[in-house]
């Protein structure tokens, strides 16, 4: 054995050096030195932890800096594994055994007393009872109260629905002096909500097909929940091939519909949806069936200053342009046209790309015949003839009038001819 007084043999004395080479004693205490706890975690609060061992009903989760969870098994979809990295969201402290009662991220933490309870924590919440205020709760025998407006993202309009049903709420007043407990189940679906959309906002692609319902409609469009309380916007103009005037002749609240991803914003969170994009495009065949020249049958839809839209089907529409209404001058479209009248017309042109169809209702008219002695193609009827005001008469002048050819020029005074 080496004596620890006496200095190292040559040989080891060169391996203890050549070990040392580049490192500083002072790195070696501090990496030796106890890491310092950190701070403590509030309740409510969501952190990110590894699993380090599973047992027949809880889990026990490193939360980082010397800190330590219990996760209870008890209704979860599946064991978690030891390595795993969950979300979670913190409980209260229990101080005999140092560890963090934890759930998954916005879920319920089980509670036993008031003595558990504390600002900010999930818990389940059985619905007893509702008044025109909100709903009365049981938690673990507490009783709790939720006011109407903190029941849902969306109106309930009958509250009484909800009686018996257990939902998780965020516990945002609590005074156990005087038996004071107010939830909040809206702030859970937010949350649940915003975690969604974020999840969803990554993995959502233009083009994709989902179900969803109706939450509210608007001027400009209707609001659809896709799943998660994650909504998105249809506008009008995304409802149907169809010309729609107003979102409610197509939707109602709580409707379910399926609709097509139009676009996504992954920096605002904004979702465009389309359910018109769920079914097949009318102008997909419309070159074979409008082919240039053909004699087409529709409605008068609407009426402009340039001429009328006719509608030849659901979503497909074409233009008679004021000069293709009739053979003679059109001073007004209303004077040969009204909306809903049924008419004939001849396609001009067609063009499904753009949209766009031209048509013709003179082109299927009789041209009037020309005026008798007249031969040729018809004309349009003359203007009569106005005959014009004659002319005031000019008085006459007796003064001689200045210049012309009689009036001697200057120049013959200088000799000069003219």
């Amino acid at each position: 054995m080496p004596n620890l007084r006496a200095g190292l043999e040559d040989d080891l004395e060169e391996d203890f050096q050549a070990a040392l080479e580049g490192i500083e004693v002072d790195t070696i205490l501090a990496s030796a030195a106890p890491a310092k706890a950190a701070a403590t975690l509030e309740p409510g609060a969501r952190v990110t932890g590894t699993v380090v061992s599973v047992g027949p009903d809880t889990a026990f989760i490193d939360l980082g800096g010397r800190r330590q969870g219990a996760l209870k098994l008890i209704g979860l979809e599946g064991n978690p594994e030891i390595g795993q990295t969950l979300d979670l969201s913190v409980g209260t402290f229990n101080e005999e055994d140092g560890l963090y009662d934890v759930g998954p991220a916005n879920r319920a933490i089980a509670v036993e007393d008031w003595s558990q309870l504390e600002a900010g924590m999930i818990v389940a919440a059985k619905i007893t009872a509702a008044n025109k205020g909100g709903v009365e709760c049981d938690v673990a025998g507490l009783r709790g109260f939720m006011p109407a407006s903190l029941v849902s993202n969306w109106r309930i309009e009958n509250l009484e629905e909800m009686v018996g049903q257990t939902v998780e709420a965020l516990v945002t007043e609590i005074v156990p002096a005087a038996r004071r407990l107010v939830l909040s189940r809206r702030a859970v679906l937010e949350r649940q909500a915003a975690d969604a959309r974020t999840k969803m906002l990554e993995t959502l692609e233009i083009g994709d097909l989902l179900d969803g319902i109706v939450r509210s409609v608007r001027d400009f469009g209707a609001f659809v929940d896709i799943g998660n309380g994650v909504d998105g916007l249809v506008h009008v103009s995304q409802m149907s091939w169809d010309r729609v005037k107003t979102p409610t002749e197509v939707l109602e609240v709580g409707q379910k519909v399926r609709v097509a991803v139009k676009n996504v914003d992954r920096q605002t969170g904004k979702i465009g949806l389309s359910i018109r994009d769920t079914v097949e495009s009318p102008w997909k065949n419309a070159a074979e069936k409008y082919h240039i020249g053909a004699a087409v049958r529709g409605i008068v839809s609407r009426i402009a200053q340039f001429g009328a839209f006719v509608k030849l089907e659901p979503g497909v529409e074409g233009l008679v342009h004021v000069s293709e209404l009739a053979h003679r001058h059109v001073h007004s479209v209303s004077s040969v046209v009204r909306e809903g009248e049924a008419v004939e017309c001849k396609v001009i042109t067609c063009d499904p790309e753009e949209q766009r169809i031209s048509l013709s209702i003179k082109a299927l008219a009789t041209p009037p015949a020309p005026p008798a002695g007249k031969a040729g193609p018809a004309a349009e009827p003359e203007e009569p003839e106005v005959e014009e005001a004659p002319l005031p008469p000019v008085k006459k002048s007796n003064t001689p009038l200045k210049g012309g050819l009689g009036r001697q020029s200057d120049g013959a005074k200088f000799g000069l001819k003219w």
